[in-house]
């Protein structure tokens, strides 16, 4: 080796053999091209062939899924996808448990062996059928309680949250109904059945088409946080990867900021 360099990479002595200040730049170089070699080799080994299973919770499905598994099929064309729909702390549970490899959800995982990437946050919002409210000033917590009250049931993120609004104004609704679908809470809220805290973005449609109301309140509503979740074992680029393409869908969809 010494010879195909030009110069000594050892320094030979009774105690033994050492590496020369210039045998340690060679190794250094050495190092980062095996590194080099392995990057090279994981990128071509990166396309995912097989079963993915994915987690999501509504409202990214609602949202952006049919956009992010549609580009996520044009990048992995081998790959075939189980898809579970449900609210995050069951999402959460299972990709814990080895249930699931990747899932969209607002309740990170908070696991040795799961890594969470924040999205971004989605912004949440009072809403009510068009003219069921004839509102002059904003709502306080105190005015939204004595209405009939539509959520998902707990536990869920959304649950907590539409509690916690009430609860940091010290209010307590008597009137709270759950439905576990944010599709059909949406439905119940236009038919004028109840209000509801929900996803902005999953209301936009029918907040331009005029058959809901924004509701303007006293105290901010919340917004909630969308997380990405994936094993850490080996190699977590694709991964990475995959949650960088929801990243991006989840934004053009408006679910996200």
């Amino acid at each position: 080796m010494e010879c195909t360099v030009g110069y000594k990479l050892f320094e030979r002595h009774a105690q033994g053999t050492e590496l020369t200040p210039r045998g340690l730049a060679f190794l250094k170089k050495a190092e980062t091209l095996l590194d080099l070699a392995d990057n090279i080799l994981a990128d071509e080994a990166m396309p995912l062939r097989g079963l993915l299973r994915i987690g999501s919770n509504e409202s990214a499905a609602l949202a952006g899924l049919g956009a992010f598994l549609a580009t996520l099929g044009e990048r992995y064309p081998e790959l075939n996808v189980e898809l579970t729909v449900d609210v995050g702390s069951m999402l959460r549970s299972r990709i814990n448990a080895g249930g699931l490899d990747f899932a969209i959800l607002t309740n990170p995982s908070e696991h040795p062996q799961v890594r969470d990437v924040l999205l971004g946050d989605s912004d949440m919002c009072w809403v009510s059928a068009k003219g069921k409210l004839k509102q002059k000033a904003p709502f306080s917590p105190a005015d939204l309680a004595r209405l009939p009250i539509l959520s998902v049931p707990a536990p869920s993120s959304l649950h907590a949250l539409t509690m916690g609004w009430f609860a940091s104004s010290r209010v307590s609704p008597p009137n709270i109904n759950t439905c576990n679908s944010l599709a059909v809470t949406l439905q119940m809220v236009v038919s004028g059945i109840a209000i509801a805290i929900l996803p902005r973005a999953i209301v936009q449609r029918e907040l331009d088409d005029g058959t809901i109301d924004l509701l303007q309140v006293t105290r901010p509503v919340p917004s909630l946080p969308i997380y990405a979740s994936f094993p850490v074992m080996g190699d977590t680029r694709v991964f990475e990867d995959i949650a960088e393409l929801a990243g991006t869908v989840l934004l053009a969809s408006g679910l996200t900021r």
